[in-house]
């Protein structure tokens, strides 16, 4: 990038860094803080997100940003400009202009509300109590609207919340795109179910420090560093990044369900090797930032769910997993894949199925547009999410921890994240299709555990560019095509009809 824009990419890396110290604070929160730390640290988180505001909307940054943009409507300056410089001055005005538009008040208050949430969430999920949590989500729904306000949008509010997680997907998009799926998803559950091929899972208790070394494993062979990263334990899994030298993944184990941590450790290292991917010397700025939270998805998915989760990895690994659990002896290649693959309703989202997981996501975003442009009260949520459970998978939680209480989501005010999820599938199968045709001996590397070259190919084709290339024309430069449900709906169909015999 031209040395003209030193002084933007500086005061930009001044942000990223109170923003990394934030997070770091956050990964602390949800991973080694005792319990009575909780409101010192959300006024600290409080803190620095009222002092990144603050730098991010300052005179200094405008004037500098003037330099180049016209900062009210985003129109640059000059026509002098490259196009890689104006993609570059367009993500950083884009990124102003929403921080503009935000009343510091309104940063510091939802800033210290979500951390205080996510304590009080994390408390009502033990205690099985939504009381304890519906205050807080109350308010953060309200502070939701008030910023898709302040953020305006064209049709409805939840747009204006999607823009911030999916840049360019819209409701409208969304119903089309879910649309098309939930049809075919519905058909092949219906399938599934009459299907005479009936699968044994693997049921036990499993050592929980075996689980831990066995994941590790795993995730380094994918590629993940530990020495730029490290794993530890909570109660929702996630990633969080401080920098592509120190990215910090979490997982949670189950002795009497080690698929629980296997396969979140594979996930999470997804997103995680996607942060590592990241290149170094654009940290601060938007190209050393994810294209997107649907993109980002598409990372953890691939690798869980069409490499974790398919025949020619376990043909690999299985022999290595007896030899940390000898009690999975009796599991042979074809019948350790379909138990991984079992096919059924079920209560969580983070541990559905490939099949049902796309239906865990319609429900959260049904509700999420019934909360922010229907006028859905909270108070109301634990029916209507039970009633939406029963229309999906005729299955009603027993508790509200294990439904309306099971994302740690809300609690983030992360309301328009969801719908990510599915787009994040749709990407992962194109992707992979692709790595897969580019890849020379593709499965024949899988099969013999040799994971790097998809990492690389990865890196090379998605992780490098950062946010240079919006989600569409990301999916269009590595694929050759525009976002589509179809290669998605035709892998569920075409891996599941052989499993199931269809």
């Amino acid at each position: 990038m031209h040395s003209k824009f030193n002084k933007i990419k500086s005061l930009l890396l001044e942000l990223k860094k109170i923003e990394s110290i934030s997070s770091l604070l956050s990964w602390d929160q949800e991973t080694l803080m005792p319990e009575n730390g909780g409101d010192i640290r959300a006024k600290e988180i409080a803190y620095l997100s009222s002092l990144a505001h603050q730098k991010h909307v300052s005179n200094e940054f405008k004037r500098e940003l003037e330099k180049f943009v016209n900062i009210n409507n985003g129109e640059f300056v000059t026509n002098e400009f490259t196009n890689n410089e104006k993609r570059f001055l367009n993500r950083v005005w884009i990124d102003f202009h929403y921080e503009n538009s935000l009343p510091q008040e309104f940063v510091e208050t939802f800033s210290e509300l979500v951390s205080k949430s996510q304590m009080k969430w994390s408390k009502a999920k033990k205690q099985n109590d939504f009381s304890i949590f519906k205050p807080f989500l109350t308010k953060i729904v309200d502070m939701k609207k008030k910023e898709a306000d302040y953020y305006g949008y064209s049709t409805n509010r939840y747009d204006a919340l999607l823009e911030q997680f999916e840049p360019g997907i819209t409701t409208e998009k969304l119903d089309i795109f879910f649309g098309e799926l939930r049809p075919r998803l519905i058909k092949l559950i219906k399938k599934i179910k009459n299907s005479s091929v009936k699968i044994e899972k693997i049921n036990g208790k499993f050592d929980e420090d075996k689980q831990w070394k066995f994941g590790l494993k795993i995730i380094e062979e994918m590629g993940f560093d530990l020495k730029s990263g490290r794993q530890d334990k909570s109660m929702h899994p996630f990633t969080i990044s401080f920098h592509p030298s120190d990215v910090r993944l979490t997982t949670r184990i189950q002795e009497d369900n080690f698929l629980t941590s296997l396969f979140a450790s594979i996930h999470e290292a997804g997103h995680g090797i996607y942060e590592q991917g990241l290149l170094q010397v654009n940290f601060g700025g938007p190209y050393g930032q994810a294209c997107s939270y649907g993109i980002h998805e598409s990372q953890s998915r691939l690798w869980e769910n069409q490499i974790g989760r398919s025949k020619i990895f376990w043909s690999k690994y299985l022999p290595i997993l007896k030899e940390y659990f000898p009690q999975l002896e009796s599991y042979n290649l074809d019948k350790f894949y379909k138990a991984i693959n079992v096919v059924e309703p079920s209560l969580n989202r983070v541990e559905a199925d490939e099949v049902t997981y796309s239906l865990h996501i319609m429900l959260r975003y049904e509700i999420e547009k019934m909360l922010i442009n229907e006028g859905l009260q909270v108070e109301e949520l634990p029916r209507i999410w039970n009633e939406k459970m029963k229309e999906y998978f005729d299955i009603i939680p027993g508790s509200d921890a294990n439904g309306v209480l099971q994302d740690v989501h809300w609690s983030m005010g992360a309301i328009g994240y969801f719908p990510s999820y599915a787009m994040g599938n749709f990407y992962s199968a194109q992707f992979f299709k692709k790595a897969n045709e580019e890849i020379i001996d593709f499965d024949k590397k899988i099969m013999e555990g040799d994971l790097l070259p998809i990492k690389r190919w990865l890196n090379e084709n998605i992780h490098k560019y950062g946010r240079k290339y919006l989600p569409n024309e990301l999916i269009k430069k590595v694929v050759g095509n525009k976002m589509s449900v179809k290669p998605f709906i035709e892998y569920l169909e075409n891996k599941y009809g052989k499993i199931y015999q269809l």
